[in-house]
Parts: C-alpha cells; structure tokens; sequence
C-alpha cells in the first residue's frame, strides 16, 4: 500500500469516527486498542493489523472495501445504529442526565395520554 493510499484510508476512518460522536481515546478504547496505537493508524504513520482493521470497520458500521479502497459501497447505518455509536461515546454522567429527562419526558407524556382518554 502506498503512503497516499494509506493517507486516504485514515482520512476516510478519522472522519467516520467523527461523524458518529466518537474521540480518538473512546474509539481506540472500543476496539481495544491504546490511543497511540489508533492515533498513529488515523495520522498513516502505521498500518492497521487485519484484526485491527476489521474491528474498525464493525464499529464504524463501514465495509473494508470502503475504507480500504474507497468504494463506496458504504453500508447504510440505521438511527438506532448511530444513537448506539453516540451512547458509547458518552460518559457515565451524561447517560445519567439523558436517561432521567428521558424517563421525565415519558411520564409526562404518560400523564397527557391519560388525560385525553
């Protein structure tokens, strides 16, 4: 693989990371990886193990064809897939925080289907 090529693989992983909410610390640590060693794959100064890459590619909810190559035969990520990647990338206090508006606005809602009924 050449260096340019290998530029374009990182540019095309870095920005599906960001796009789905994602640091470099809390993606590295969702495909059990330390920082530095994702940080060097995302800047092209190393090339990712097969396994590596393949753990990328899951995560990202992208084929290896696409990151690899470029084609873009890109899968189609579903909301519920995007919230999931969103959720992973938040921490602990803030799922608290989202999860208690969550279970207020559900009982308000609760609370207005029994009245119209």
């Amino acid at each position: 693989m050449e260096k340019i090529q290998q530029k374009q693989m990182a540019d095309r992983i870095k920005h599906r990371r960001e796009s789905l909410g994602f640091t470099q610390e809390s993606f590295s640590e969702t495909i059990c990886l330390s920082v530095s060693s994702y940080t060097k794959i995302e800047n092209a100064f190393q090339k990712p193990s097969l396994d590596t890459l393949i753990e990328i590619a899951l995560q990202l909810d992208l084929t290896l064809d696409y990151i690899v190559f470029g084609n873009e035969t890109q899968k189609i990520t579903t909301n519920s897939d995007k919230i999931v990647a969103l959720l992973k990338s938040t921490d602990t206090e803030k799922l608290l925080h989202a999860s208690k508006f969550l279970s207020q606005v559900v009982r308000s809602l609760s609370t207005e289907t029994q009245e119209t009924n």
